[in-house]
């Protein structure tokens, strides 16, 4: 049965015999993030297209190996996110880089979560986005946009502060930020390599971040780019999990 687990994926920082508070500094504050109350449509799609960056980058299949029916075997993200992927892992710190959990994900797979998760009436809103068929208004994942990911170090995935896919409190971007410690530091180290290449986190997500949605233009008042995305053999109700061909 597919699951939310995803603890087995990363490292607990603190179990590794590295002396963090040496090795990293203390890092700018993550400010206030407010979420906006609605998303601004994407009038424009720049036409990049998906590209697998599992050749690219350190990855795993999360959904894939978790055994949801519409996910795919491949990580996929629109070309101008692997290329500001690819300067964020350029000036991380030595010994670290970032590992990709998800990206891309098709409509289908987007509903299977959503669905999946809010069978329990007890969880928040606002852990899975809703899925959406609006062209103009696409769910975060379909968009191509939006990177689920972490930091490694020497090849050591992180858990920073959670597993990836906790839905508690603590997976909010600024619950570590009242004390300083290994969990803080890595997570401003994250935050701030991000932004540098303009990318928007999600506040109840410490892994989640996006640019060119329209969740992103909503927060930065600029023009979003990226509207459903899909790749040419893959549509809502196939069965994602046969398919893969490159785009």
């Amino acid at each position: 049965m597919a699951s939310f687990e995803q603890g087995h994926l990363t490292t607990v920082p603190e179990s590794l015999d590295v002396e963090w508070l040496e090795i990293l500094p203390i890092g700018d504050p993550i400010t206030n993030i407010v979420e906006p109350k609605q998303f601004t449509p994407v009038l424009n799609d720049c036409c990049e297209g998906l590209v697998e960056i599992s050749t690219s980058f350190n990855c795993v299949q999360a959904y894939f190996d978790a055994g949801w029916q519409h996910s795919m075997q491949q990580t996929y993200l629109r070309s101008g996110i692997a290329q500001r992927l690819h300067r964020v892992n350029e000036l991380l710190p030595e010994g670290f880089s970032i590992f990709v959990f998800d990206g891309w994900r098709p409509l289908a797979l987007q509903s299977e979560l959503f669905e999946a998760a809010y069978g329990n009436a007890n969880l928040p809103p606002g852990f899975l986005a809703e899925p959406s068929k609006e062209t103009t208004l696409p769910s975060p994942h379909v968009s191509g946009g939006t990177v689920d990911l972490t930091l490694s170090y020497r090849d050591t995935p992180l858990a920073l502060g959670t597993s990836f896919d906790n839905f508690d409190e603590n997976a909010a971007i600024m619950a570590f930020e009242q004390a300083d410690g290994i969990v803080r530091r890595l997570r401003r180290l994250l935050y701030s390599s991000m932004r540098r290449q303009e990318f928007v986190v999600y506040s109840d997500e410490w892994w989640h971040f996006e640019y060119g949605t329209p969740r992103w233009a909503a927060i930065t008042g600029r023009p979003g780019c990226y509207q459903i995305a899909e790749l040419p053999n893959v549509r809502s109700g196939t069965d994602e999990r046969t398919q893969g061909d490159s785009p």
